[in-house]
């Protein structure tokens, strides 16, 4: 889902952003695309923002999502 997600936004001239958890995202489109463990699989989903909470959006210490968020589905 990464490498298509990178060539979407490559194709589309936006940038690619990790945050600190390695999760891809986009603040130009506002998503986020989350991985999270459950016992032995590896799940993945998307977390979009409004276009206020965009900027910075990778940021899990300074970003505008809630730290709940990070912390509840760390690996």
């Amino acid at each position: 889902m990464e490498d298509r997600f990178a060539g979407y936004l490559e194709t589309h001239d936006k940038e690619l952003r990790y945050s600190q958890c390695a999760d891809p995202c986009s603040a130009q489109l506002g998503l986020v695309l989350r991985v999270q463990r459950a016992g032995d699989l590896v799940l993945s989903r998307a977390v979009m923002v409004a276009e206020a909470w965009a900027d910075r959006c990778w940021d899990t210490t300074e970003g505008s999502i809630p730290r709940q968020e990070w912390k509840t589905f760390e690996w």
